[in-house]
């Protein structure tokens, strides 16, 4: 067993396609399949289920992903602790972001740190809180900034800032300042997608309030927030921000904020890394930058 293996397997496991994971490590697609059969030859068992369509992993294949992460892992470690690069910080810092911290404390974040490290380009992701922990852990992302972390022994998630949520409505639907939670009933729902944090937040927030989820009339599901205050806007319903997102709006007139008298919709945003994953030094630089900058103490690397 060695690691072109390890890495091939792992490839087509992600990809579950072989002459993608080809691709994607630049071997052809016969020295993949070589490594797989080699792998599975050393093993005794067989790792993927094939077909004409997708490869997918056995449960013996399943079971061998997280060793086969870990080798890979232990391996990138070693290579970093050994190498003297931890002072290059350049190239491009990747990081995604659920839609209310990529609205809101993700650009000035990168303002400032661009400042500091103005030779770093930056590619920002904007993805649902749920698939960022998924990338988190499967190594497809370093850091991300989400709305809700769960409980997972393989994320490390540090608290950046409280975030409250609010009610948005057009103007023109007079709807007061403060209304009662058996409110809700009256009006049509833009939500954000099953996988938002804002709409777990505020699903959780309801319920622990006994208020039935099935007498909030959604009309509408959207996976993006532009699209979501754009119905707002014209008067199709009402929807649920984050109240940093809604308020230049409110400002500007084109639309109205509300809160839910008795409810409770405060919720944090989070920074999050894999718990066993060493940063390369771009992303362990921008993490330190926000320990610095949102005071974090209990924190480590």
């Amino acid at each position: 067993m060695d690691f072109k293996q390890i890495e091939a397997f792992i490839s087509v496991a992600r990809l579950k396609s072989f002459s993608k994971a080809a691709n994607s490590i630049y071997l052809s697609q016969p020295t993949i399949s070589s490594h797989i059969s080699s792998l599975e030859k050393e093993l005794s068992v067989q790792l993927f289920d094939r077909n004409s369509k997708e490869v997918n992993l056995t449960p013996a294949g399943r079971c061998f992903l997280d060793y086969a992460l870990d080798i890979i892992n232990i391996r990138n470690n070693a290579i970093t602790n050994l190498c003297d690069f931890n002072n290059t910080i350049c190239g491009t810092l990747n990081i995604s972001a659920s839609t209310t911290p990529c609205n809101t404390i993700v650009p000035g974040l990168i303002n400032m740190f661009s400042q500091k490290y103005p030779e770093i380009t930056f590619n920002i992701n904007e993805k649902s809180s749920g698939e960022i922990i998924e990338d988190i852990i499967d190594l497809e992302c370093e850091i991300g900034l989400v709305g809700n972390v769960g409980k997972n022994d393989k994320i490390k998630n540090y608290c950046l800032v409280e975030d409250d949520l609010v009610l948005i409505s057009n103007p023109s639907m007079n709807i007061p300042e403060e209304i009662n939670l058996e409110d809700l009933s009256d009006y049509k729902f833009i939500m954000r997608e099953k996988n938002s944090a804002t709409r777990k937040t505020f699903e959780e927030g309801i319920a622990a309030k006994d208020f039935p989820l099935n007498k909030v009339n959604v009309i509408c599901e959207v996976n993006n927030l532009d699209t979501l205050i754009q119905f707002v806007k014209t008067g199709t319903g009402v929807a649920i921000v984050s109240k940093d997102v809604g308020l230049d709006y409110v400002q500007a007139g084109k639309l109205k904020m509300t809160k839910i008298k008795g409810l409770d919709l405060k919720r944090y945003i989070y920074l999050v890394i894999n718990s066993k994953r060493t940063l390369t030094p771009t992303a362990r630089a921008f993490f330190k930058f926000c320990v610095k900058e949102f005071n974090i103490n209990d924190f480590s690397l």
